[in-house]
C-alpha cells in the first residue's frame, strides 16, 4: 500500500492518498473508522463490479447505500437536491462522512453535497476509473452543470481520504482508456518517465497487468496533488499547468456536443497545442510524435475536426472561463517534463488556431 498525506490549505485541508491492489478490506475499515453514514455507488462501477460491491455492502449492514445512474447528466440541481434529501433521511450530522464508489461525475456531485451539507461533512473518495484516480478525485474541485456550462456551480473541498484500488481498472477497457491522456499529460508537464512508461506497454491490457501499476498511479496522483497544494484555489497560476491540452480539448468536447469523450479530446488537444506553440512562437514540438505513438498503442481514435466544427471550437475558446481581460494562458513545453504558462491575447491565439484548422 502506497500512502501520502497532502496539506491543501482549503476547507477539509488534509487529504490522505492511498493506492494499492485488491484492498477492499482497507476500504471497509476506512468506511467504519470515519463514521460513514451513506455510501453512493455509480451505475458504471456497479455494471462491472456489482458482486464485489455487494460483498463490501454485506460487511457494512448498518450503512445505507444509494445506487445512482451516473454520467454527466447526473450533475444537475435536481440530482443535488435528491442526494441531499437522502443524506437528511440518513440523519447525517456534522460528524458524519459520505463515501462514493465511481467515476468523476459521481465524485463531482458527491463532493458538492458533502461540502455544502451542514456547511461541510466528511468525504471519502473511492474512485474506480483511471481518469478519476489520477485526476478528478484529486484537487478538491466539485460541482454541477448549468444548461450553458459545465461545472458552473461548485466548491473547492478535498476528501479527507482518497483510496484507489487498481483492481478496478481491469474491466471496461474502452471507458478506462480515457484516463491515458491525463497520464501522458503528467509526463509531459512534470515527469518524462511517465511517458516512457506508457510507451513500454503494448496495449491497455498490458498496463492493467503491470505489477507496478499502483506505483505508476501513485506517481501521477502525487504530481497532481503537489501542484494543487501549491495553488489550491487557482490564484498563483501554478495550477494552470494542469491545463495542458485542456484549452483546445474542452473546446473540442463542446464543439462536438460532448460526443467526443474527455480523454480523447484532451489527447488531441495536447497535440494541437504543442503544434500551435511551435508554429506561433518557434518552440520545439516535443509532444506530437509521442502522442501519436501513445494513441496507437492504446487504440485511441484520431478525431476529425470538420469545417462545421471550426467556428464552434473557436467560440468555445473565446468564451472559455480561463479567458481573463482578453487574455488566455496556454501551456508551453520547454523540454521533457518541463512546462510553463504563457499569457497572450485570446484573439492572437484564435488567429493561430484558425490557421492550423485550415491547414489540417
Amino acid at each position: 500500500m502506497l500512502e501520502h498525506t497532502f496539506s491543501c490549505n482549503t476547507p477539509a485541508s488534509k487529504c490522505r492518498l492511498l493506492v494499492g491492489n485488491g484492498i477492499a478490506g482497507r476500504m471497509i475499515s476506512a468506511i467504519k473508522e470515519n463514521n460513514t453514514g451513506l455510501i453512493v455507488a455509480g451505475s458504471g462501477f456497479l455494471n462491472s463490479w456489482n458482486i464485489e460491491f455487494e460483498n463490501i455492502e454485506k460487511s457494512l449492514p448498518e450503512i445505507q447505500v444509494a445506487r445512482v445512474e451516473d454520467g454527466e447528466g447526473l450533475k444537475t440541481f435536481d440530482s443535488y437536491i435528491d442526494l441531499i434529501k437522502v443524506m437528511r433521511s440518513c440523519r447525517l450530522d456534522r460528524g458524519s462522512s459520505i463515501a462514493y464508489f465511481g467515476g468523476g461525475t459521481l465524485g463531482d456531485l458527491t463532493g458538492f453535497c458533502a461540502s455544502t451539507y451542514m456547511r461541510g461533512i466528511g468525504l471519502l473518495a473511492f474512485p474506480t476509473t483511471l481518469l478519476a484516480m489520477i485526476d478528478s478525485s484529486l484537487g478538491g474541485k466539485n460541482g454541477i452543470d448549468l444548461s450553458d456550462g459545465k461545472n458552473a456551480v461548485g466548491t473547492f473541498y478535498n476528501p479527507g481520504m482518497v483510496m484507489m484500488d487498481t483492481a478496478f481498472l481491469e474491466k471496461g477497457q474502452e471507458h478506462q482508456k480515457q484516463g491515458i491522456a491525463e497520464m501522458a499529460k503528467y509526463g509531459f508537464i512534470r515527469d518524462a518517465s511517465i511517458v516512457d512508461d506508457l510507451l513500454s506497454f503494448s496495449d491497455y491490457t498490458a498496463l492493467t497487468r503491470y505489477p507496478a501499476l499502483p506505483d505508476l498511479i501513485f506517481k501521477c496522483a502525487r504530481i497532481k496533488m503537489d501542484i494543487v497544494s501549491a495553488d489550491p484555489q487557482e490564484k498563483s497560476g501554478e495550477r494552470e499547468l494542469l491545463n495542458f491540452g485542456h484549452t483546445v480539448g474542452h473546446a473540442i468536447e463542446r464543439a462536438s456536443g460532448y460526443t467526443i469523450p474527455h480523454g480523447t479530446a484532451v489527447m488531441w488537444g495536447m497535440r494541437i497545442e504543442s503544434q500551435l506553440t511551435f508554429r506561433m512562437f518557434g518552440i520545439k514540438d516535443i509532444a506530437s510524435d509521442r502522442i501519436d505513438e501513445i494513441a496507437k498503442r492504446f487504440n485511441i481514435d484520431q478525431i476529425s475536426i470538420g469545417e462545421d466544427m471550426h467556428q464552434k471550437l473557436m467560440d468555445a475558446i473565446k468564451y472559455d472561463k480561463k479567458v481573463r481581460s482578453g487574455n488566455i494562458t496556454v501551456q508551453v513545453l520547454d523540454g521533457p517534463g518541463s512546462c510553463r504558462n504563457l499569457a497572450l491575447p485570446v484573439d492572437e491565439y484564435l488567429e493561430g488556431l484558425g490557421k492550423w484548422l485550415k491547414e489540417n
